[in-house]
């Protein structure tokens, strides 16, 4: 082979020997799905995993729902084999305090002034199976801790190795809140159906052609089968919508209030 043969191989050599460099570095680690897990009841505005000695390893971002697990995310890398003073940050981001906006942007204007947007939990990664495989678990507890999990098992598995198992349970005084929550919504849904139809027994005229109007948007095909709005037949049905919704919010109502905690 010609010295100059020799010198247009060498990009390609030395390109393959760093392929085969990285990939040996690679073969140390693992790459791991992350989850996050809401056990505190407060739910998760948004989160990522971040190694405290290397901070391109990291991943997360979502939010989770009060008491809910969140999606499988993309990925954090652990060593195949477990050894001590292993640990992660956890950069979360905490749902603002407030149920009206004004009270909502307080919070926001609050925690801005004081840095809290972002708040960081180191945690200690326990000890797990080799070679490492499955899902890093982010466990959200009380009070603004966490535990981290790495395994192929989900919370609910009796085998699974961290401190808290199995799903997370909505707190009453939570229960209580989506309970009144739904019934506000249904209560003034049934009061609405209720008012269509005395309307529709007193301005027939005006409130069939509301509906007529809403069917438009909402149900075009089932229109094709009537003239317009004055058809006798057209009044019958949304006789019918409006009896049927009232029933089943009544029936709504009547079971919620028998849920509540």
């Amino acid at each position: 082979m010609t010295g100059a043969r020799i010198r247009r191989l060498m990009p390609s050599v030395l390109a393959l020997f760093g392929l085969l460099s990285l990939t040996g570095c690679s073969d140390d680690t693992a790459s791991l799905n992350i989850t996050g897990v809401d056990y505190a009841g407060q739910g998760i505005g948004a989160y990522y995993v971040v190694d405290p000695t290397d901070d391109k390893n990291r991943g997360g971002g979502e939010s989770i729902g009060p008491y809910s697990a969140g999606g499988i995310m993309c990925c954090y890398s652990v060593p195949k084999k477990w050894h001590e003073g292993l640990s992660v940050d956890v950069v979360v981001s905490y749902p603002l305090e407030g149920e009206t906006g004004d009270e909502i942007s307080a919070s926001l204007a609050k925690r801005r002034a004081e840095g809290t947007l972002h708040e960081t939990i180191h945690v200690e990664i326990p000890k797990y199976e080799t070679p490492a495989k499955g899902t890093l678990w982010l466990q959200f507890l009380p009070d603004k801790q966490a535990n981290v999990v790495v395994s192929n098992l989900s919370p609910d598995h009796k085998d699974f190795p961290g401190e808290v198992k199995g799903w997370p349970v909505p707190s009453d005084e939570y229960r209580t809140k989506l309970i009144d929550r739904e019934l506000r919504l249904v209560k003034q849904r049934l009061e609405r159906n209720r008012r269509n139809l005395n309307e529709l027994e007193e301005t027939p005229e005006e409130t069939l052609n509301k509906f007529w109007g809403s069917f438009e948007r909402t149900r075009t095909r089932d229109l094709g089968q009537y003239s317009d709005y004055e058809d006798p037949r057209f009044q019958d049905v949304v006789e019918d919508y409006l009896e049927k919704y009232i029933k089943d919010d009544r029936k709504r109502i009547s079971d919620l209030e028998e849920g509540r905690p």
